[in-house]
């Protein structure tokens, strides 16, 4: 699971941005609290980003995927050749752009390294890899280890420009000749078999991104592997009013599909067939999302998604959110990062005040991150949990105002 994520002079976030899914010492929502069961840690399963279109919200989500395509996207194509598993895993990375992304709005982050610095739990160890680089050579990187119930944390490694140091697991292997471009995890995992940076790497590959920022991934179909799980998909789907209960593809005669047709439940229990292109467009959404969701909670991993709110009815992305806040339907410890414009759902019904982040631009027109927890009022005292978040906001009154305020007086244009 992930407990912290922070990098910095990335393109709107100038300074260091930092988002923690370790719990706060608050009583809110206390049951939907992820606890290690090995020292009793808390995590968030959920957390929402919201704030103005182009205050950075997205930025944070894009960060966690740049990293992530740094790291992967080498390790897939040097295994891609000889194992086909890796094929649909590098269809995720294969339109991200590895040209660096530092802050353009000050010309002199142009020579400040780009920094990324994660910490995770997988397999009853606590990862913490730091990761810098400017102009494609790496200024910095380590990775460290904790087990989970003990107190000393072990040195993988440590790298600098000048000098790497290895832990007692990597002390034999040559790293004279990585070139400078080269993360030291990714060369690594390529040529050896080392359990921790196994971990970290699987960790990676096992995150899932849905960004619909491009219109042509929401009409992209994804159904469980199995007729149980997509059986089941079915069955949320009814649960959130949606009385759908199969779908069926036409094949010509070379086995091509022609037709895709979503049955519907009608009354007295009669079947009712509509292409697939003619149902909704929130509709088409789910069925897009659910079957990662649900191969999410089944796994306990990582679900990041950009604008999840998009075309759902306040409702529905309820819904969704409580499959990771309730524990009785993510029992695997599963978390979700997300973005949102949904005020409906910004509510101490929904979220615990940790689980609220707001990004917003500064005159300079850079990114700042913060919780609703850590956000002071005029009174100094933190947002009660009994407060109408979504109404607060709306005013302005957290700091991310969502609203436009310089509106253009188009009678005053017009006149003159």
């Amino acid at each position: 699971m992930l407990i912290q994520f922070s990098f910095s002079n990335y393109k709107s976030f100038k300074k260091e941005a930092f988002l923690d899914f370790a719990a706060e010492s608050i009583k809110d929502h206390e049951k939907s609290i992820i606890k290690d069961k090995i020292d009793g840690e808390r995590f968030l399963p959920v957390i929402a980003i919201y704030g103005p279109n182009g205050g950075g919200k997205s930025t944070v989500l894009e960060a966690m995927r740049y990293l992530s395509i740094l790291l992967i996207r080498p390790f897939i194509m040097s295994q891609i050749q000889n194992n086909t598993e890796f094929e649909s895993i590098i269809k995720r990375f294969s339109e991200g752009e590895t040209r660096e992304k530092y802050h353009m709005f000050d010309p002199k982050y142009k020579d400040i390294p780009i920094s990324f610095d994660i910490m995770f739990r997988t397999k009853g160890k606590q990862y913490k890899y730091q990761f810098s680089y400017l102009h494609n050579q790496i200024i910095e990187e380590n990775l460290y280890r904790l087990i989970i119930g003990e107190k000393d944390t072990d040195i993988i490694f440590e790298r600098t420009v000048s000098e790497c140091v290895l832990g007692e697991e990597l002390e034999d292997i040559p790293v004279e000749k990585i070139r400078g471009s080269m993360p030291l995890l990714v060369h690594v995992a390529i040529n050896y078999d080392i359990e921790p940076v196994d971990d970290v790497i699987s960790w990676f590959l096992d995150m899932n991104f849905l960004d619909y920022d491009d219109p042509q991934k929401e009409r992209k179909i994804v159904l469980p592997k199995t007729k149980r799980e997509r059986m089941k998909m079915f069955e949320m789907m009814q649960k959130m009013d949606i009385n759908i209960c199969d779908i069926r593809e036409e094949k010509d005669l070379d086995g091509k599909i022609v037709g895709i047709y979503v049955k519907h439940i009608l009354e007295k229990g009669l079947i009712y067939e509509i292409p697939y292109e003619e149902e909704s467009s929130g509709t088409r959404k789910l069925f897009s999302c659910l079957a990662k969701i649900m191969e999410c909670l089944k796994n306990g991993n990582l679900l990041i998604a950009d604008e999840l709110d998009a075309k759902l009815h306040p409702k529905l992305l309820q819904y969704i959110i409580e499959l990771f806040t309730d524990t009785k339907s993510n029992r695997r410890g599963a978390q979700l990062l997300l973005t949102s414009h949904d005020i409906t759902t910004m509510s101490p019904e929904v979220y615990r005040r940790d689980e609220i982040w707001f990004c917003a631009l500064n005159p300079q027109n850079a990114s700042k991150l913060y919780s609703l927890v850590s956000f002071k009022k005029e009174n100094g005292q933190i947002p009660r949990s009994d407060e109408a978040y979504g109404k607060q906001y709306l005013e302005g009154r957290y700091g991310a105002d969502p609203y436009i305020r310089k509106i253009l007086n188009w009678e005053a244009e017009n006149e003159s």
